[in-house]
């Protein structure tokens, strides 16, 4: 039996992209592996940049087009991103399911979202050229509202359901450490920086004449003027 859910498709989520090539004739890109989107409605298919070996999505490994099931959440962080166009992405073929998301064998995009303060002109020439929806949204539940009452992507429940509750909890467990790990980094940097700021200060500070530090390797003696 597969570890992989199976859900039946297309199944739809949300994501961002970059804008690459000159004006009035620019296309969407991965914001990460800036790989270049098919237009007109076309199917962009997976590859791995791992290994040749295996299709994608493989259990275990990154590969696949990614995107997040509409979540308020995840409807914020799509939204957040100033430099990027949010949208909703079509997927197809072989989806992973995983908490917060997919990865699919291939997709295209579906609606472009044009929101407040962005880039009108830009958003529609693009969904033109992708035979993509243009979709007003002026927050992330305005986004949400629209997945919903379009019936696009999958809610929580059936997620739950799908992973059931074994695999759910490791996906807890798995961001759980993930944050806890991002917060000891933060933690440590802000240290370093205390630090060095604090030497800074002694530095400045310390009158003229020879010192006595104490380190691993023992005394170091120095002479300031």
């Amino acid at each position: 039996m597969s570890d992989t859910p199976l859900v039946p498709t297309p199944l739809y989520g949300l994501r961002t992209w970059t804008v690459v090539g000159e004006s009035g004739a620019e296309r969407l890109a991965g914001p990460h592996q800036r790989v270049t989107w098919p237009p007109g409605g076309a199917w962009l298919e997976a590859t791995c940049a791992q290994s040749s070996g295996h299709q994608p999505p493989t259990h275990g490994c990154g590969c696949g087009l990614h995107a997040w099931h509409p979540s308020r959440h995840s409807a914020r962080r799509v939204l957040a991103c100033r430099r990027e166009i949010p949208g909703i992405a079509e997927a197809s073929g072989a989806i992973e399911v995983h908490e917060d998301g997919f990865r699919a064998e291939r997709a295209r995009p579906y609606a472009l979202v044009l929101a407040p303060g962005r880039n009108a002109s830009l958003v529609r020439r693009l969904a033109e050229a992708y035979g993509a929806q243009v979709v007003e949204a002026d927050g992330a539940d305005a986004m949400l509202a629209l997945c919903r009452a379009r019936g696009l992507g999958l809610g929580e429940s059936i997620v739950a359901q799908l992973l059931g509750p074994v695999t759910a909890e490791e996906s807890r467990r798995v961001r759980r450490d993930r944050a806890r790990a991002e917060a000891l980094r933060l933690v440590a940097a802000v240290a370093v920086v205390a630090l060095l700021v604090i030497a800074g200060l002694q530095l400045a500070t310390d009158p003229p004449g020879g010192r006595v530090l104490h380190g691993r390797t023992g005394e170091i003696h120095t002479h300031s003027r």
